[in-house]
């Protein structure tokens, strides 16, 4: 019988190499200009856990992207106030109520879409843009990541070859 995990696992970056091995720097589009080009795109990672918050924000990194942590819903909600992210993921170790506080706080402070992290079994937050099963495995949240912030690299990566 087949057991499901429930925490994230430190994988080897090899793991998640075949989805980034057709990936651009992400932000490098020729219609943004020279100076923008070479930034990639910045994620706000919120997380209650000092590990989980280090891990995604290793994972993410890999990936090409900019990652700055918050260890709080006070201090996510400061950083978006101040900064301009591309994405805000919300974990899944901070409790329900405070996921749903944070989204409400966002929603009225920025326009930035949100993918919200659930628990097992848990419904999705639904005031969310994105929601992610937390038992998933990493290579599918890099994988999202990339679809909601650079979709068209997946589309050439599942295009039929011409």
């Amino acid at each position: 019988m087949a057991t499901r995990k429930t925490t994230f696992e430190v994988v080897p970056l090899t793991a998640i190499a075949p989805l980034l091995k057709d990936a651009q720097l992400l932000g490098d589009a020729e219609e943004t200009g020279p100076e923008t080009g070479s930034r990639p795109a910045k994620i706000l990672s919120v997380a209650n856990d000092l590990s989980l918050a280090m891990t995604r924000e290793m994972l993410l990194s890999s990936a090409g992207f900019q990652v700055s942590s918050a260890l709080t819903v006070g201090q996510a909600t400061e950083l978006c106030a101040t900064e301009e992210f591309a994405l805000v993921v919300i974990g899944h170790s901070i409790p329900r109520d405070n996921r749903q506080w944070l989204l409400k706080q966002l929603r009225s402070r920025c326009t930035t879409p949100i993918l919200a992290m659930r628990r097992p079994g848990e419904a999705p937050l639904t005031e969310a843009d994105y929601t992610f099963d937390s038992t998933e495995s990493p290579a599918l949240l890099v994988e999202m990541v990339i679809g909601i912030l650079k979709p068209d690299i997946l589309k050439l990566k599942t295009s039929p070859a011409r």
